[in-house]
């Protein structure tokens, strides 16, 4: 009986450790907020895109994360996070797609950017 418990506690909490390590690590979910840079609307005023700076301290550049907040529902989501990046541009093209530096994103399909993941930026 006290095996069988341990055995279950254990497992919690490994799962909990490895659902941290996903959030913190692996998820956009996990990057921390940073300095407010700008607020854009969409052209229907559905969306709201909010960049934000993440100084990187004296030997690092700085990056940047973009949430986009849905007005309706006042939902926000981190959709963008760039490293190194400062101010990049954000420029939508509809009410459903924006660029936010290099990187076109359909915001009604959920699509998102990490660096992090990015095949392009890897050397």
């Amino acid at each position: 009986m006290f095996k069988k418990k341990t055995t279950i506690i254990l497992a919690i909490l490994c799962l909990s450790f490895a659902g941290i390590i996903y959030w913190k690590c692996f998820s956009l979910q996990g990057v921390s907020h940073g300095t407010f840079i700008r607020s854009i609307s969409s052209p229907d005023g559905t969306y709201t895109i909010n960049t934000y700076r993440h100084s990187g301290g004296k030997l690092k550049e700085n990056a940047v994360r973009a949430e986009i907040e849905n007005k309706l529902t006042h939902h926000k989501k981190t959709i963008y996070w760039k490293y190194p990046d400062k101010d990049p541009l954000i420029k939508w093209e509809n009410a459903q797609l924006v660029q936010i530096g290099h990187e076109f994103l359909n915001v009604v399909k959920g699509e998102t950017y990490d660096y992090r993941f990015d095949q392009k930026n890897r050397k």
